[in-house]
C-alpha cells in the first residue's frame, strides 16, 4: 500500500464530535481527520487545518479527502521561486483549506526574570506531567541540541525518556548526560537517504517550505516503530525566543531597517537605561508575537504535524503544552529576559550548577532534500494518486 491509499484507509471514518479544541488534537494522537461542527480556540504554534466541518494537523489528510487540489496560485507561485524558504503559516498551496490560528497577545505581566525562571519550571512540570497522564506507558524521545532541549532531560519526568541527538551535538548531549549524572540513554539519530521516505515527506510537506531543515523523518519513523509506537517525539522548538535574549532580532517586518537596528539594539542594550531598554524591547516584541505566528509556527510548529503524520505519533514541543503557552501570553521578555536564563533553569532542576557543553554546532541542512518542495513535483505525485487538479 503506498503512502496515499495508506492514508485513504485511514480517513475512512473520521472522528466525530459537535465540539473540537486543540488540546483533543494535540494531547493525546487520535485520529488523523476530525469531523466537528465548530472548533473552539485559537492555536498560536500546532497546525490546525480546516476544510469544511473536517480538521486535521496534515494538509495532506485534507486533500485526500476533498478528493482535489484547488492550486493555491499565489502559494504555488512562491514556493516555486528559487530563493524560495517557506510559506507564512497561513499560505496554503490548496485555496480551500484554512489554518486556524493567529497571533498571541501578551499581558506584560510577568516582568521578573527569578519570578519568570520559577514560572516556567512550574508550567513544564504540569505540562508534561499532563501527557505522560494521558498517554501512560509511553516513552519520551527527547530531542536534543541546544541548551533549551537539554535541559527537557532535567525535568521530573514519570514514563522513560530516550534522548536523540545528531551529530555534531551527539556527543556533546553523551557528555551532558554523564556530567549531570542523568540515568538516560542517548541514541544517535541519523538522516540517511531513502527515495520512498522522501516522497512520503515530499507529499506531506505540502510545498510549505523549503525542506533542508525537516530532518530525520525516516529514521524517527523507524524509532518509533522499536516502540511499538508508544513513544512521545519531544522538541525544543522556540526555546531560544522564550529563554534567551535572541528575542531582541526576531523582528517583523523583516525590513533591512529592522533587522539592523534589532542586532545594534542586542549589542549595545546593557549600556543603555532600563527606561529606553524596555521601551526599544517592548516595540520589537509587538513585532516579534507577529512574527512567531507568520513564521515559526510555519517553521517550527508545522513540523510537529509533519513528522506526526510521518511517523503516526504524538509529536510535541515541551515550550508549547498549555500552562507553558498561557505564559507566553503573560510574560514580558523586554523585562524578564534581558539575559539568558537556561542555565538557571537547568540550576534549580538539577538543585545545583549543571553542566553544558560550550558550543551548540547544529547539523548541516539535508542537501539531498533541496527542492523536494516543488510545486510541480508535488502536483505530479498527486495526479499519479488520482487527484484531481483544479
Amino acid at each position: 500500500m503506498n503512502y496515499i491509499d495508506h492514508i485513504r484507509q485511514n480517513i475512512k471514518e473520521p472522528e466525530r464530535v459537535s465540539c473540537l479544541t486543540e488540546a483533543m488534537m494535540w494531547e493525546t494522537h487520535g485520529p488523523l481527520i476530525w469531523q466537528a461542527s465548530k472548533f473552539d480556540g485559537t492555536p498560536t504554534f500546532y497546525p490546525v487545518y480546516h476544510w469544511k466541518d473536517y480538521y486535521s494537523y496534515s494538509i495532506l489528510a485534507l486533500i485526500i479527502k476533498k478528493g482535489n487540489l484547488k492550486v493555491n496560485r499565489s502559494a504555488f507561485e512562491k514556493a516555486a521561486h528559487p530563493a524560495f524558504e517557506a510559506l507564512a503559516s497561513f499560505e496554503i498551496i490548496d485555496e480551500e483549506i484554512v489554518r486556524i490560528g493567529g497571533v498571541a497577545v501578551s499581558e506584560n505581566s510577568i516582568i521578573d526574570p527569578i519570578d519568570y525562571v520559577d514560572h516556567i519550571i512550574r508550567a513544564l512540570k504540569m505540562d508534561i506531567n499532563e501527557i505522560e497522564e494521558k498517554n501512560p506507558g509511553y516513552t519520551n524521545l527527547v530531542l536534543c541540541g541546544g541548551r533549551d532541549s537539554l535541559n527537557l532531560l532535567l525535568l521530573p519526568w514519570n514514563n522513560p525518556v530516550v534522548a536523540l541527538s545528531a551529530e555534531p551535538n551527539y556527543p556533546l548531549a553523551l557528555e551532558f548526560v554523564k556530567n549531570n549524572d542523568l540515568d538516560i540513554e542517548v541514541r544517535r539519530l541519523e538522516d540517511p537517504f531513502d527515495k520512498n521516505t522522501l516522497k512520503h515527506e515530499s507529499l506531506e510537506c505540502c510545498c510549505r517550505i523549503d525542506m533542508v531543515h525537516w530532518r530525520w523523518g525516516g529514521h524517527l519513523k523507524k524509532i518509533m516503530e522499536d516502540y511499538g509506537k508508544k513513544a512521545i517525539i519531544w522538541k525544543g522548538q522556540f526555546g531560544d525566543n522564550l529563554l534567551t535574549p535572541y528575542w531582541k532580532e526576531y523582528v517583523f517586518p523583516k525590513t533591512k531597517f529592522n533587522i539592523y537596528g534589532s542586532k545594534a539594539y542586542r549589542k549595545l542594550s546593557f549600556l543603555m537605561p532600563n527606561f529606553l531598554k524596555y521601551w526599544i524591547g517592548e516595540k520589537i516584541l509587538k513585532g516579534g508575537y507577529v512574527r512567531a505566528w507568520h513564521i515559526f509556527a510555519q517553521r517550527q510548529g508545522a513540523h510537529m504535524g509533519f513528522i506526526r503524520a510521518l511517523c503516526d505519533t504524538l509529536a510535541l514541543s515541551a515550550y508549547h503544552g498549555k500552562e507553558m503557552t498561557k505564559l507566553y501570553k503573560k510574560v514580558n521578555l523586554a523585562r524578564a529576559v534581558q539575559h539568558d536564563i537556561r542555565a538557571a533553569i537547568g540550576r534549580k532542576l538539577l538543585g545545583r550548577e549543571a553542566w553544558y557543553p560550550h558550543i551548540n554546532p547544529g547539523p548541516e541542512v539535508s542537501k539531498f532534500r533541496q527542492d523536494a518542495h516543488n510545486p510541480e513535483q508535488f502536483i505530479n505525485m498527486l495526479e499519479e494518486n488520482g487527484i484531481r487538479i483544479c
